[in-house]
């Protein structure tokens, strides 16, 4: 920048010439990045760990759950805030049936797509909140909503409930559009499962899910395509086994 006097010697001073451009290619510049890392950068979900990135490693991650301690295998979940160390109020893991194993690129689809017939089975580890056994959920809860609380005989050595259709001028039950049965595990326990009806327009998985009690603070949430339902009982077995060596610290 430059001075120079006019008429009654007011000085008179003169902008370098390049500062505009400079300012310009500056703001160019802001702006692209700007655009770039909102369309390629990371979002919100990447950052949080929440956007699905299945893994095949096997190392072992120690997670809190309740009263519980888990050693879980980062080639059991699909995303990367569970292979984070810490304590949780949940925890979603995930298998294939009916090897038990973790994910492997040839299992891309079932992991993430969990179409109709996949082999993925949802295994949720939980805070218990609720002071109910799975007994006395079936006598308090789910019994006083069926049609016929001695059930019916059904495939698969399971008998079978149907929950009254729900009505306009009652609230819902909240079982609607599912089946319940009833059936002995592997160790001789009550096992209660549920099934969604198969839907033509498929706005809900045709999936099976049990909940069952694994420790005094922890429940345990798993859930199959309904396809599977004749390997009930063995999918309860391996599930259960499952959780178990989760919790072996010698396997960390």
């Amino acid at each position: 920048m430059s001075n120079s006097y006019g008429f009654g010697g007011e000085e008179i001073r003169e902008e370098s010439s390049w500062r505009y451009p400079l300012g310009i290619f500056v703001a160019t510049l802001l702006l692209c990045a700007v655009f770039l890392y909102h369309y390629v950068g990371p979002s919100v979900d990447d950052l949080q760990g929440s956007t699905p990135n299945p893994t095949i490693s096997e190392e072992r991650v120690r997670i809190t759950v309740g009263d519980r301690i888990f050693f879980v295998p980062a080639n059991h979940t699909i995303y990367p805030k569970d292979r984070r160390e810490k304590v949780t109020e949940d925890l979603h893991l995930y298998a294939i049936w009916p090897t038990m194993n973790g994910y492997t690129p040839a299992r891309r689809q079932d992991f993430i797509e969990d179409e109709p017939g996949s082999r993925r089975i949802d295994v949720q580890i939980r805070r218990r909140d609720s002071v109910f056994s799975e007994q006395q959920r079936l006598e308090q809860l789910y019994l006083p909503h069926v049609v016929d609380k001695a059930g019916q005989p059904g495939d698969y050595q399971l008998t079978q409930f149907t929950f009254k259709e729900a009505r306009a001028n009652a609230p819902t039950n909240g079982y609607a559009g599912k089946d319940m049965y009833m059936g002995e595990a592997a160790d001789g326990e009550l096992l209660v499962l549920f099934c969604y009806k198969d839907q033509e327009e498929k706005t809900i998985p045709s999936q099976c899910y049990r909940r069952l009690d694994f420790s005094e603070n922890v429940s345990i949430r798993y859930a199959f395509d309904r396809a599977y339902l004749p390997d009930w009982r063995e999918i309860d077995t391996q599930v259960r086994r499952f959780i178990i060596t989760l919790t072996d610290a010698a396997g960390a």
